[in-house]
């Protein structure tokens, strides 16, 4: 009688995907965990020309720090009121 480790079979291991650190830059993953973003919303973004810069190595796709802090400080909104103030209205 087969044990039962011997009767089962196994699905195929699937490879992991090895990400490059490279010094400057951010992989996708890693990127939407700093936004609070799913990978998915990225990916979108890229598709519809949004989001900050990003860069291709291969298939990986990277943002350069620069890029993506350039981009945030973009998405800054400032309180009208607080404008105002600082003008003397």
């Amino acid at each position: 009688m087969p044990s039962n480790r011997q009767s089962k079979e196994h699905a195929p291991r699937l490879k992991r995907k090895r990400i490059a650190h490279i010094p400057g830059y951010t992989p996708e993953a890693e990127m939407a965990e700093q936004l609070g973003l799913a990978v998915r919303t990225l990916r979108k973004w890229r598709q519809q020309g949004l989001g900050p810069a990003y860069t291709k190595f291969g298939k990986q796709v990277h943002y350069r720090d620069a890029s993506r802090d350039a981009w945030l400080r973009r998405q800054e909104v400032e309180p009208v009121r607080s404008a105002e103030l600082r003008a003397g209205a």
